[in-house]
């Protein structure tokens, strides 16, 4: 193996590891972790009863439909690919009701090329993992007899940036016939798949005290709270507490820094490769432009055009 390619890669390991030392020295300072980062936020939902309260609240669910049990499945699918022999797909959260529901709990910090696109194909996974499911749990006389039968799938994603497709902080979106569209109220013609976004950049704080507000704010406050808000719901309360820096083992906490030095990292990386992509197509274009004021020059000195006109043309941009 190359030297400096060890050397390079030893550097890089020890600028990480100083980089999450820094991290850690910097969430010992905080009262709360941020909840919009992946360990946090799968942290927080570890707990049945806490996932169970927050989906009651987002998907507003009246007390007939009420979640009142939920169990944590395996959050990797696997997806065959014509590049590659096999490719993961892996849920933030990955849950299944007592009574059937599937459920796939998404938190993005930023966007990125294609985003409706992922949207769809996490959903398409869940909902095929979700098929799969079901058809290895029940009978084959039932299987035979409604083999296109499809458990229901809600697909929710959070989102710590602004989502240009929502035109509100929570919207909703489902399969509807067209000639319903102007009808003040649609209704949905399939009620088996559903995809919310909650754009936490659009929520404004309110009077209302709903859970789903509450939650909102929890996610949208606790990374610079001091202190527990006043009146919170049990439940809320206790992920606040266990969200409290102090109360966190120190393994976590450079679990947590760790996951912040990495998206720092990959935001980077994007930003550079956004910036030698535009410089490239600039170099490029330029490149283009004197080929073509070349040819431009040539044919008006063909034509008797003296030197100084054709530099005066040249310079019209």
């Amino acid at each position: 193996m190359n030297t400096n390619y060890k050397i390079n890669k030893t550097d890089r390991q020890s600028l990480r590891q100083q980089a999450i030392r820094k991290k850690e020295a910097e969430l010992k300072k905080r009262t709360f972790f941020d909840p919009t980062y992946d360990v946090v936020f799968k942290k927080i939902f570890e707990k049945p009863k806490t996932l169970i309260h927050f989906l009651n609240a987002i998907l507003h669910f009246d007390d007939e439909h009420k979640i009142i049990s939920i169990e944590n499945l395996k959050p990797t699918v696997k997806l065959s690919s014509l590049t590659t022999k096999q490719k993961t797909a892996r849920f933030d959260i990955h849950a299944r009701t007592m009574d059937g529901r599937f459920i796939d709990i998404e938190m993005q910090r930023a966007s990125h090329e294609d985003f409706l696109d992922r949207i769809e194909l996490y959903s398409s996974l869940l909902t095929i993992n979700a098929k799969i499911t079901l058809d290895n749990e029940i009978s084959k006389k039932e299987r035979t007899e409604h083999p296109y039968r499809m458990p229901t799938v809600y697909s929710i994603w959070i989102c710590n940036f602004n989502v240009d497709f929502c035109k509100d902080y929570r919207e909703e979106f489902a399969l509807f016939r067209l000639s319903d569209l102007k009808k003040s109220k649609p209704l949905p013609v399939y009620t088996k798949k559903s995809y919310i976004v909650i754009d936490l950049t659009k929520y404004v704080s309110r009077k209302s005290n709903s859970l789903e507000n509450e939650w909102i704010e929890l996610f949208k406050k606790m990374p610079t709270a001091n202190r527990i808000p006043k009146g919170k719901d049990e439940v809320l309360e206790d992920v606040y507490e266990r969200m409290r820096v102090r109360n966190s083992a120190s393994t976590f906490i450079t679990e947590v820094a760790a996951d912040m030095v990495t998206k720092e990292e990959v935001s980077t990386r994007l930003g550079t490769a956004r910036r030698e992509g535009e410089a490239a197509a600039k170099a490029e274009a330029a490149k283009t432009n004197a080929a073509r004021d070349k040819k431009i020059a040539k044919y008006l000195r063909s034509i008797g055009v003296s030197p100084e006109c054709v530099a005066k043309a040249l310079a019209i941009k």
